[in-house]
């Protein structure tokens, strides 16, 4: 009589018998390839294999990128009008064009610009150009300068080239008219022989214009006289001050104009 081993898991019997029906059998590894080393296989993170995940392709973001350029410029613009906007800008008046001494106004020599309100300098506004217009130029002014009150003056006052002013303080018997005034033509006449070279009178300045006549009083008060400013040339005026300075006798001769 034969026992049987009917223990499970255990895969041998007794006797000779073979394997039962349920015995597993697994098949052997296949060799490794002729040369092969066990150690042959890289590990992670040796020689420069590494596991990365995959690289996600870039994404373009150009409605981004426009809106980031139009926000940028759009601050810089907002900026640039509040700083304009804080400042105030004045209209003042510039020549035209450039004028020279003794030149008179007009409305076309002037135009108008805008200042800042913290400009330091000195202008006059559109609505007082009636101030400089009929003015005359106290001097040669460029073209776009900026024109003050004090550059221009009453044309009678402005001298020309060549011109002179000259002063004289007159009795009533030396002036041709009590009622002389601004504008009138007269003759310089010195008589004496340091004026005039002879004793007879002669005349020391022609073309001779009244710039202003002004009555004053001596020191005692009692004999009234009359400071009279006389506009000449040059030399007329050179001639009329060598006489002045010769106490020379002169009298003033009204001509017409």
């Amino acid at each position: 009589m034969q026992v049987r081993d009917t223990a499970p898991g255990n895969g041998a019997r007794a006797g000779n018998e073979g394997p039962g029906p349920s015995a597993a059998v697994r098949p052997d590894p296949p060799p490794p390839p002729p040369g092969f080393r066990t150690g042959d296989f890289p590990r992670l993170g040796e020689g420069g294999l590494r596991l990365e995940p995959p690289t996600a392709a870039p994404r373009r973001r150009l409605p981004e990128l426009v809106l980031g350029i139009f926000l940028v410029a759009g601050c810089a613009l907002a900026a640039v009008l509040l700083a304009a906007a804080g400042r105030e800008r004045n209209a003042a008046l510039v020549l035209s064009g450039g004028v020279e001494r003794g030149h008179v106004m007009t409305d076309g020599d002037l135009q108008t610009i805008y200042i800042g309100s913290d400009a330091d300098i000195a202008y006059v506004s559109p609505d007082d150009a009636p101030n400089i217009v009929g003015k005359a130029s106290l001097s040669n002014l460029p073209d776009g300068a900026v024109v003050t009150e004090d550059q221009f003056a009453d044309p009678a006052s402005v001298l020309n080239a060549g011109d002179a002013k000259i002063g004289l303080s007159m009795e009533a018997g030396q002036l041709p008219s009590l009622q002389l005034a601004p504008g009138d033509k007269v003759l310089v006449v010195a008589s004496d022989s340091g004026a005039a070279g002879g004793d007879a009178p002669d005349v020391v300045a022609q073309n001779v214009t009244i710039e202003s006549v002004r009555q004053i009083r001596d020191a005692t008060g009692q004999q009234e006289r009359w400071w009279v400013s006389l506009r000449m040339s040059e030399s007329d005026a050179t001639n009329v001050a060598k006489a002045k300075a010769s106490n020379a006798g002169i009298q003033l001769v009204m001509v017409g104009g």
